[in-house]
């Protein structure tokens, strides 16, 4: 009867022991089933935040390209501006701003300068030094007209250093007047301008006799 007393408590020792590690494990699996449901559903998350990443790098470098094709785009229709600008060319002036003037004699050429102007399309002319610049390459038309009173006058249309065509006219007492045209070609940066010729004289009123005047015709 003893030795059945003296086991029992060894018994249920081990039974309350055994129930306590299977209560145990069983909390460490319930732990471990819930992480494992956590880290799928991170790597969903994850995997998710992976394809809306690529989508907005996708739309990232489609907004690029764009932006590039307009700024592209922009630079193209600047240079067409330019070039129309360019091409849009038309001056014509008088050699005095108000009042009347006799220009010369001079001891040697001289460049006139037209300082009624009535149009500068492109700003070619330069009323400052009666010196037009080509602003383009192409084909130009050029006229100049010069009055005198009671003398002689000639001038020539000068490109860059060469002389083109010379008008003249001499009068002993009363006013006259001559006139002269050029088609010119001429590259960008090249300079044409009038120059009364070395002991000429040349008249000018609000009437506007003295002029120069040309315009593109069309580029090359």
């Amino acid at each position: 009867m003893k030795i059945t007393v003296c086991f029992l408590p060894l018994l249920l020792l081990c039974s309350v022991s055994t129930g306590q590690h299977d209560t145990e494990t069983q909390d460490v699996h319930t732990v471990l089933r819930e992480m494992t449901a956590s880290l799928a559903q991170l790597k969903v998350e994850v995997t998710s935040l992976q394809k809306e990443n690529q989508a907005y790098a996708a739309r990232l470098k489609e907004l690029e390209r764009q932006e590039t094709v307009v700024e592209r785009h922009e630079t193209e229709i600047n240079k067409l501006k330019q070039n129309l600008e360019a091409q849009q060319v038309a001056f014509s002036a008088s050699l005095v701003a108000e009042g009347e003037a006799t220009i010369g004699p001079f001891d040697k050429h001289t460049t006139l300068i037209f300082k009624h102007v009535m149009t500068n399309i492109g700003s070619g002319y330069d009323p400052n030094t009666g010196v037009f610049t080509a602003p383009v390459r192409g084909a130009y038309h050029f006229e100049w007209h010069i009055g005198v009173h009671a003398s002689n006058t000639a001038a020539v249309l000068v490109k860059n250093t060469n002389h083109i065509f010379a008008a003249y006219e001499q009068q002993a007492s009363h006013f006259g007047s001559s006139s002269q045209g050029a088609n010119l070609l001429l590259e960008a940066g090249d300079v044409v301008f009038v120059r009364l010729w070395v002991n000429s004289k040349t008249y000018d009123n609000t009437n506007r006799h003295t002029t120069f005047s040309g315009h593109l015709l069309f580029t090359m």
